[in-house]
């Protein structure tokens, strides 16, 4: 086997396995939980904000963002309000849940 055949084989090999680990380049999705007043909050990454109540042993969705935005992060301040870091189309910005728990306001 050649030199260049090897090369062209070995990128072939490697371009296949990042596309059955990590598939359309997307990122792997794993969610992002904080917990703030004895409530799980779990966000993902087609910008769904879920929350449980139970420790999560079931989830309702709190707030849809829609599928255009990720949640990159959820946190909590020294308060224990959430807040959420979000990305849009190459661009990211935070919000803060108010007090309320169902409104959310930039920070």
């Amino acid at each position: 086997m050649y030199r260049r055949e090897f090369l062209k084989l070995s990128g072939l090999l490697s371009a296949s396995l990042f596309i059955q680990i990590n598939p359309l380049g997307k990122m792997v999705s794993r969610p992002i939980e904080v917990e703030s007043q004895g409530k799980l909050y779990r966000g993902t990454s087609d910008g769904k904000i879920y929350v449980s109540a139970n420790a999560g042993k079931s989830w309702q969705l709190h707030t849809n963002f829609g599928s255009a935005f990720s949640i990159f992060s959820l946190t909590t301040d020294y308060r224990e309000q959430v807040q959420a870091q979000l990305g849009f189309e190459g661009h990211s910005f935070e919000l803060a849940l108010a007090q309320n728990g169902a409104i959310w306001r930039t920070v």
